[in-house]
């Protein structure tokens, strides 16, 4: 299996994402963060990742 940096492929998979309304909670919106050590898009409400890159 081939192994790319995070930086290098996550940023247009999760900038298309951000800003986006959440999935799983009816008031939160998703932001750029850090998930468990990993690249992520996280909802601002309640925590939950919608996109990880590792």
């Amino acid at each position: 299996m081939q192994q790319v940096a995070s930086e290098n492929t996550s940023e247009p998979v999760l900038a298309a994402l951000v800003g986006d309304d959440c999935s799983w909670c009816a008031a939160g919106t998703l932001a750029r963060e850090e998930f468990k050590g990993d690249a992520a898009v996280v909802c601002e409400e309640c925590g939950t990742p919608a996109a990880r890159v590792w």
